[in-house]
């Protein structure tokens, strides 16, 4: 979380006053671990009518979503240990963060999702291949075949997945940014070539590729951004040098949609990113 007001959390238990929900500025990420008594859902819900807002759930808090009166405004959420088998996910939802759990992903299809988060958990992620909006995947700690692309995503980061190449990726013609991140199975990165709108990378922790190799492939690459770390501060400098590309910027999160309602992903990813599918 960040200094700015809108990245404000407020845990909701039985002790929270009403006026802090009722005042709260518009962006704050509300935080529930148990379901709440009915006062504090009825300031919730007449809330959610006036400002927008984001929900972090775990454990019973996940009961707040069956109220309608809060669900039907819900942009931004996330689930810790959820059964997604078991929820009706907001009908309006844009940006998800799921922290373990289990269940399928296919409901997430008929959501207007853009960005979307998980780490760990027993999820299959083969059906967001479908994804109509998706714009935005991150995936952390899951197996390699965890990291599908489908044609009209954007921008991908894995962490910590173990992946040998990156051929998953070869789909994804629309992929404008790619990170790798505590990768050391990774071995090459040739099918970045195949990516006809990459120009954002990053890769982090990947000790097996070889400095002067990848310096040589990246030359061949139209890049214009770039975050690197591949076996220390000397080779590091010595990529920076020979490439001379913009800093690579923060990786677009559920909890960096602070403007969902105004421009979407534009304040994000960037209009030339967005390309035609955002005018």
């Amino acid at each position: 979380m960040s200094d700015d007001s809108r990245d404000r959390c407020i845990e909701i238990h039985d002790a929270t006053p009403l006026a802090k929900i009722r005042e709260a500025p518009d962006g704050t990420i509300f935080a529930a671990a148990r379901y709440p008594g009915g006062a504090l859902r009825d300031a919730l819900a007449e809330r959610a009518q006036r400002k927008a807002f984001a929900l972090q759930l775990s454990h019973g808090g996940c009961g707040l979503l069956e109220d309608a009166r809060l669900s039907a405004y819900v942009e931004s959420l996330a689930l810790s240990g959820a059964n997604l088998d078991r929820l009706v996910l907001p009908p309006k939802l844009r940006a998800l963060r799921l922290s373990g759990g289990s269940g399928s992903l296919h409901a997430l299809l008929a959501l207007p999702l853009e960005i979307l988060a998980i780490d760990r958990g027993a999820f299959d992620s083969a059906s967001l291949v479908e994804h109509a909006t998706l714009a935005a995947l991150s995936l952390a700690n899951l197996p390699a075949e965890a990291a599908s692309v489908g044609p009209r995503l954007r921008a991908l980061r894995t962490i910590g997945v173990p992946l040998r190449t990156l051929d998953t990726l070869r789909s994804g013609i629309a992929l404008v940014r790619f990170e790798c991140v505590r990768c050391d199975a990774l071995e090459s990165i040739e099918a970045l070539a195949a990516l006809p709108a990459l120009r954002e990378l990053g890769l982090e922790g990947c000790w097996r590729l070889d400095l002067h190799a990848t310096i040589a492939f990246l030359q061949r690459l139209p890049l214009r951004e770039l975050r690197i770390d591949i076996g220390g501060r000397r080779k590091n400098v010595e990529v920076d040098k020979r490439l001379k590309l913009a800093r690579l910027t923060p990786f677009p999160t559920p909890e960096s949609v602070r403007h969902l309602r105004q421009d979407g992903l534009r304040h994000i990813l960037g209009a030339e990113t967005l390309g035609n599918d955002a005018a």
